[in-house]
């Protein structure tokens, strides 16, 4: 069993870390109500985020739903397992009810909710502003390493609070501890060594020391072999020392950030203009450009060789072509294209997810239904009279989101409320067609049904009379089959009896 696991807090006295942090986290679990934000734990990895969301439900008793990275969390299940929990009162491991009235409350733990953009979690941060939105009875707490990936809604929905590396005394701490749980003599040293390898990893570093204790009873400076540990370097960290200094070795540095030159590149063409005016503005741009050429090439003709002229570029060139040194502090900004291309990956997944709806119910393809009745329907729906707004949007069964979407939040609200009020909604259609129409209630619902039926008669007369004129044709088609016939017959025997007079 892994010692990371083994050695979790299991209570908020085992806990690690700033005693702040933690009594922040307390005030916010023992105030909790349905009108308080959810919480959201920010901070590099190996910081405790995860182990006190977990010691904090053992500790106040409340049961703990887990969702991580290794989960699939697009917007169906974000609304079927979270939306749920969170609404939903709750039954212990042990079979006990329990209830939020009562103060027994379920904790949802949304673990690295910063990668829930990714494609195959289409849809889940939408979700999950939506779920927020509607005031959950039962506490959430949402986990990310990189805050700033997630979008200023969802930021500002919650209360954040940063969780900052452990020093290294801390991490000896709870080294020292493990040591002497599992009977292993070790020098402080090695136990120092390890701590400032891991670099405030408290997760890293108790890996190592499960590495290099396996199989032994006492630990010696000696045994130390691990390998140099690459620490995560902050991006915005590295955009100050390119915008504020001259020394180049910031192109080592960008080389450990987890960003390949085209995210990097993005990042800096943002934040330029925050540091940099007239000339010196100019000339940065001209070596982005010259960057972005071999940017080009790259992705052309896969010479990724060529990265590194561009991160080159892109740092030091940058770096060296301002005429004075930049002093003070800057509020850098996230790439506004990365928001933009964000916008429309949302909007082409809720456009999908319309054009389904419309190409099954209109019996179309999606391409079809994208150029013959999407923009159709979109009209009818913002420009018609509520009644037959709501009566189109019922028979294409839009949800409020596709309803949003569509036409707009005031629009949608008011055909999702006389939906509601007058009971609209999509029939099954397997049922006769009047019926399926006698369905929807109100005012409408006489004049489509004599409508219907009119159309209906008008198309089984119209069938029949098909199908008597086909019956006619068929019946002349088989009296003059019989007619050739007889005819041919009749040829015949006047043949034999020729044959018969000369024979």
């Amino acid at each position: 069993m892994l010692w990371v696991e083994k050695y979790r807090p299991k209570t908020l006295k085992d806990v690690v870390g700033e005693k702040k942090v933690v009594e922040k986290v307390i005030a916010w679990a023992k105030g909790w109500n349905a009108n308080k934000k959810p919480l959201l734990l920010a901070g590099p990895p190996g910081t405790g985020k995860t182990s006190l969301a977990l010691a904090l439900a053992n500790t106040l008793g409340w049961e703990a739903v887990e969702l991580n990275a290794s989960d699939q969390r697009n917007w169906q299940i974000i609304q079927r397992i979270v939306g749920e929990g969170a609404f939903n009162e709750t039954i212990s491991d042990e079979g006990e009810f329990l209830s939020s009235g009562e103060g027994k409350l379920k904790l949802i733990i949304l673990d690295e909710v910063d990668n829930i953009h990714k494609k195959e979690d289409a849809g889940g941060e939408g979700a999950l502003i939506r779920l927020i939105k509607r005031k959950p009875k039962q506490p959430l707490i949402l986990i990310a390493n990189e805050p700033y990936n997630l979008s200023a809604e969802l930021r500002n929905l919650c209360e954040m609070i940063v969780f900052k590396r452990l020093n290294v005394r801390q991490v000896v701490k709870v080294l020292e501890r493990i040591c002497t749980a599992e009977n292993i003599k070790a020098d402080r040293r090695v136990l120092e060594a390890i701590a400032k390898n891991a670099g405030g990893d408290l997760r890293a570093a108790i890996n190592d020391l499960q590495a290099i204790a396996e199989g032994r009873n006492e630990l010696r400076l000696n045994d130390v072999v691990i390998a140099k540990r690459t620490q995560d370097t902050d991006v915005f960290k590295v955009m100050q020392k390119i915008f504020k200094s001259y020394n180049p070795a910031v192109y080592n540095e960008a080389m450990l950030l987890d960003e390949s030159p085209e995210d990097f590149i993005d990042w800096i063409d943002e934040n330029l203009p925050l540091e940099y005016d007239g000339n010196d503005l100019f000339k940065g741009y001209l070596v982005l450009s010259r960057a972005d050429m071999f940017l080009g090439r790259v992705r052309k003709r896969q010479f990724y060789r060529l990265w590194k002229y561009a991160s080159y570029l892109v740092t030091v060139g940058v770096q060296q072509v301002k005429s004075e040194k930049k002093g003070g502090w800057t509020r850098y900004r996230r790439p506004s294209r990365w928001q933009m291309l964000f916008y429309t990956r949302s909007k082409r997944e809720k456009l999908k997810k319309v054009l389904a709806k419309i190409s099954k119910y209109s019996h179309l393809s999606t391409k079809k239904a994208l150029a013959e009745m999407f923009f159709t329907v979109r009209f009818l729906l913002v420009n018609e009279e509520i009644e037959k707004a709501a009566k189109i949007a019922a028979f294409y069964d839009f949800s409020v989101e596709d309803l949003n979407f569509l036409v707009g939040e005031e629009r949608a609200k008011d055909l999702v409320d006389f939906i509601e009020k007058h009971g609209l909604h999509r029939v099954d259609e397997s049922v006769d067609t009047v019926n399926a129409f006698g369905s929807f209630e109100g005012p409408i619902r006489s004049d489509i049904a004599l409508e219907v039926t009119r159309v209906k008669s008008e198309i089984e007369d119209e069938f029949e009379d098909k199908i008597e004129e086909a019956k006619m044709k068929e019946n002349e088609k088989e009296k003059a089959v019989e007619r050739r016939k007889k005819k041919r017959r009749k040829s015949k025997e006047s043949k034999d009896l020729t044959l018969d007079f000369f024979s």
